[in-house]
């Protein structure tokens, strides 16, 4: 090889490499001009020799215009929102002719990806539905909506319980109220707590005279043991029921007195 031959080899040589930088660097422009990040473009090379399909049914206007791929991955309609304002919106991912511009927290659908390099989305624009391609850095997950705070208070709730004198207590959660007209002597209870008044679960009426002792064999107050009853104590007339007597109690071994249907 003459000494002209070698000059042109590396000629030809230097050109080659100066023709491959300069596309290197050509796509990682284009790819920065369209948005994405550097992992993105490296996806790019590949766009323009993907096998793409004819896809309808969409509902998007522009439908026609958009690139799809036979090797898109589907994605169920996820919802998202754009990330950043100023968002590129192109008929394929990368160097599509423009679409539109989206700005930040613009509601979209996801409809599909084509691996690393962009992500198919729908929204409603100006005209109706509309699609295209953004790469996928420019996504986000839809906003969290903060939880309901609970403003009104909840509706009180009212309890009704008879009382052995007849008296209708009320018990609701923001207090408590006795109905107008009630006999005296009925019991408030506090609020959210349940009047204890079921009839004859009190112990022994104001008429009784004798009630029989607890499970463990204890007489109510104002009551003493007499016999296998529980008996009321007094120590004048005045102290029992009508129509009875404070009387000396039967059992022998006792001194004091009870009432009594008998005056002893």
């Amino acid at each position: 090889m003459n000494a002209l031959s070698r000059k042109l080899a590396t000629a030809s040589a230097s050109l080659l490499m100066a023709t491959v930088l300069l596309g290197c660097s050509l796509l990682k422009k284009k790819g920065q001009d369209a948005g994405v990040t550097d992992d993105e473009t490296a996806d790019l090379a590949s766009i323009g020799d993907a096998a793409t399909v004819h896809v309808e049914g969409s509902g998007a206007t522009n439908e026609k215009d958009v690139l799809r791929y036979a090797k898109e991955e589907k994605l169920d309609d996820e919802a998202a929102v754009i990330a950043k304002d100023g968002v590129k919106v192109r008929t394929f991912p990368g160097g599509g002719a423009e679409v539109a511009t989206l700005g930040k927290d613009t509601p979209v659908t996801k409809v599909a990806k084509y691996f690393g390099s962009g992500v198919l989305i729908v929204w409603d624009g100006a005209s109706g539905k509309t699609m295209g391609w953004v790469p996928p850095s420019a996504l986000a997950g839809p906003a969290t909506a903060p939880a309901a705070t609970e403003t009104a208070a909840t509706a009180p709730t009212a309890v009704v319980k008879p009382s052995d004198a007849g008296v209708r207590v009320v018990v609701v959660d923001a207090g408590v109220r006795v109905d107008a007209g009630a006999a005296a002597g009925g019991r408030v209870v506090d609020a959210g707590v349940t009047a204890a008044v079921d009839a004859g679960a009190s112990g022994p009426k104001a008429t009784q005279i004798s009630y029989p002792p607890d499970a463990k064999g204890a007489c109510p107050p104002l009551f003493i043991k007499s016999g296998p009853m529980c008996k009321r104590r007094c120590m004048i007339d005045a102290e029992c029921p009508r129509g009875t007597f404070c009387s000396k109690d039967t059992t022998p071994t006792q001194i004091l007195k009870v009432c009594s249907t008998e005056k002893r």
